[in-house]
């Protein structure tokens, strides 16, 4: 996570930085352009004066940092700049801002004027706050021969919207011609020629075909009712958290509503939509080379009809298509975006489609997807599909609890999965492996066998010696007046003082019976603890256990053998003895354990799942073996019971049935069940319904893309 943390962070100052240093950049470049502006006030001198006519026909001019704040010229008088172009600029959240450079000072350029831009220009230019504006550019631009372009252009894109019959308006006539940035268009000798390569030509406008707005449009890969059904999936899954009724009822409703309206979303019948206007010209193909690729030989040009319409085809057509510089067509192009429907009487995007419908499989793919996705979701949170689905089915069809009081009863007719049953009476807890090792048996109280036969089960008894380890008074102390005076003499507090132990030849005759010859290491460390801590009354220490035992064990004096231990080390000598007596019934238990398993039959076995509080307590061996005598004694039953649904019948090793019952599948709470099923169910009908579908779609592009190959002689 810190390794995480320090990523993000270094993210974001890495982010912080390329900001800040292109923020600098771009006030750094506008302060330079703006101290270029300043020179060029200073150093350089009118050369003549804007005419009315050319300040009439100046637009207004805008700062691009302030596009909404226009700026007012300073005087008429016209300067000249010379030098290379350039262009920056500043991109933030999707906008932009470009500022073009002559020689280093921002200028505007009027109307077209970035078409007559070269590597070295000559601009003729006036002052309007910090930037330049162009008036007339490399002798071949000026302001009123561009108001009058600009009209022409006005008129051919009226007329193209319009669809007015008749050769589209040329934008550069007369002297313009000259202009053009077309060397071939100043050798050209033969000025009809030039011209006919020049026109376009407008003999129809119409409305889209059915097919053609098809083709525009398409149907989409199911993106929105994919999410619709995503969110009501998830507005599902909270709804099947919720214990509250009106939770639920919101949630489930919300998502019952997104689910109706996803799938009629996808469902609904397919409507057109607005046609869009086609215009049928014709004129002749004119290839302008963009970009050499060296590497390949390969040159990348731009296809135009004539020098006024730049088009595109249709993405299955490019491959196929060979361009003849100077060829002539006819071609039905969209109004809005200049896209071909028809191309030179060959293609026709209305044909092809009328004969081969299109095939939409990544729709039901999206679908599929989602709903993949959705069942592995809903399986995971359920915990048992099949007994949600038929706690749903009781639910609904009324169904009531089959109440059971005796396991004679039970057993005369055990109930199938899927029965809602209210089991209540008196049984035993069983003692099973855990998992499946008896080296661990635990006692399960989620397991109840009601009723069988007692009489088999073992009598067990907890070792006396083993019990002994275990008892509080195993090492019997009291406090000694004499013992807390001679301390207090010392200096020290009088309530720390040794203990005196009064059974120590029962202790050490308890720890030779409990460990004997045994190498152990819980009896080790016990003998040894007590060899170092339990000073007994003695000429000379002992130093080894043998020496302690022959000692204490062997003792005959008239007066009681005494000895004292201190009591930080007393809670160490018992925490050795009850290690000893941990090990011996560790020994027992397993044994124990699965002689009573062994012995358990008859009855009916009640196997209780789904309550977290049914989890067996852990327990030491000790407790366990104790909890074995508790069992094992008659009269051991106690009272239980299971209100819940069957979800599974079996037998055990004795014969006697098992009956596993869900205790939180309850009538009164069926919702999240009934959710899940409907979950469930869902996906299960639009998984497979869909994958089928996206398959059989696939297949009827695949066909569609061969015989279009046909059609076409492209195969």
């Amino acid at each position: 996570m810190e390794l995480l943390g320090l990523l993000k962070l270094l993210f974001i100052l890495v982010v912080l930085g390329l900001t800040v240093s292109s923020l600098i950049g771009y006030s750094s470049r506008r302060r330079r352009s703006a101290k270029a502006l300043a020179e060029v006030r200073e150093q350089g001198g009118a050369i003549r004066r804007l005419s009315e006519t050319e300040r009439q026909a100046l637009p207004p001019v805008y700062d691009p940092a302030k596009p909404k704040r226009p700026l007012a010229l300073e005087s008429d008088e016209v300067f000249l700049l010379e030098g290379a172009y350039s262009r920056h600029g500043l991109e933030s959240n999707g906008t932009s801002t470009w500022h073009d450079i002559i020689d280093g000072v921002e200028v505007f350029l009027p109307y077209d004027a970035d078409l007559f831009l070269a590597e070295h220009n000559r601009a003729e230019v006036v002052f309007a706050g910090k930037m330049a504006v162009v008036v007339g550019l490399n002798q071949e631009f000026d302001l009123l021969s561009a108001v009058e372009r600009d009209q022409r252009r006005n008129t051919a894109d009226q007329q193209w919207r319009d669809g007015a019959r008749g050769a589209l308006q040329d934008v550069f006539v007369g002297n313009d011609e000259d202009r053009d940035d077309d060397p071939d268009r100043n050798k050209e000798k033969d000025e009809e020629e030039a011209a006919r390569k020049r026109r376009v030509d407008i003999y129809a406008q119409r409305d889209e075909t059915v097919a053609e707005i098809e083709a525009r449009r398409g149907r989409g890969v199911g993106l929105l009712p994919g999410l619709l059904l995503t969110l009501a999936f998830i507005g599902l899954g909270i709804a099947t958290a919720r214990t509250g009724v009106l939770a639920v009822s919101l949630w489930s409703g919300a998502a019952v509503l997104l689910t109706v309206w996803a799938l009629w979303l996808f469902w609904r019948r397919w409507r057109p939509g607005p046609p869009q206007k086609v215009n049928t010209v014709t004129g002749t193909l004119n290839l302008t080379p963009l970009l050499f690729d060296e590497a390949n030989s390969r040159v990348t040009v731009a296809a135009s009809l004539g020098d006024k319409l730049v088009f595109s085809l249709p993405e299955h057509w490019r491959p196929h298509v060979s361009y003849e510089d100077g060829q002539r067509l006819e071609m039905d192009l969209r109004v809005d975006d200049y896209s071909v429907v028809s191309y030179n009487r060959q293609l026709s995007l209305d044909e092809e489609i009328r004969r081969f419908p299109l095939a939409y499989w990544g729709r039901h793919f999206t679908m599929a997807l989602v709903a993949g996705v959705a069942l592995v979701a809903a399986l995971m949170l359920s915990r048992g599909p099949w007994a949600d689905l038929m706690l749903t089915w009781n639910a609904v069809s009324g169904a009531s609890y089959v109440e059971v009081r005796e396991a004679s009863d039970l057993l005369a007719a055990p109930p199938g999965p899927g029965t809602m049953v209210d089991l209540s009476g008196s049984g035993r807890c069983q003692v099973r492996a855990s998992m499946g090792d008896w080296q661990y048996p635990r006692v399960h109280c989620d397991w109840i066998r009601w009723g069988g036969d007692t009489s088999a089960l073992p009598r067990v008894e907890v070792d006396e010696l083993t019990d002994a380890l275990f008892a509080d008074e195993v090492v019997k102390t009291r406090r000694d007046p004499y013992v807390e005076m001679m301390v207090k003499l010392y200096g020290r507090d009088p309530g720390q003082a040794p203990l005196v132990v009064s059974n120590s030849r029962e202790l050490i005759e308890l720890v030779d019976s409990a460990c004997g010859s045994r190498q152990q290491q819980a009896c080790a460390y016990l003998r040894d603890t007590l060899v170092e801590h339990l000073r007994v009354a003695l000429p000379e220490r002992p130093t080894d256990w043998e020496t302690l035992r022959e000692e204490v064990v062997g003792y005959d004096g008239e007066k009681p053998l005494q000895a004292v231990i201190g009591r930080s080390q007393l809670s160490l000598v018992k925490r050795r003895l009850r290690a000893v007596g941990q090990e011996r019934a560790e020994q027992a238990v397993p044994d124990l354990g699965r002689e009573i398993h062994e012995s358990e039959k008859g009855g009916v076995l009640v196997h209780m799942i789904g309550d977290p509080g049914l989890t067996p307590a852990s327990m030491t061996d000790i407790q366990l073996w104790r909890r074995f005598v508790e069992l094992t004694t008659p009269g051991s039953a106690a009272p239980f019971s299971a209100k819940g649904m069957v979800v599974h019948r079996g037998e055990d090793d004795s014969g006697a049935p098992i009956l596993v019952v869900d205790v939180t599948r309850q009538l009164d709470w069926p919702w999240r069940s009934l959710l899940l099923s409907f979950w469930i169910l869902l996906c299960a009908v639009l998984l497979p319904v869909h994958v089928w579908l996206a398959v059989q779609q696939y297949r009827a592009r695949r066909r569609r893309e061969a015989d279009l190959a046909r059609l076409h002689g492209w195969a």
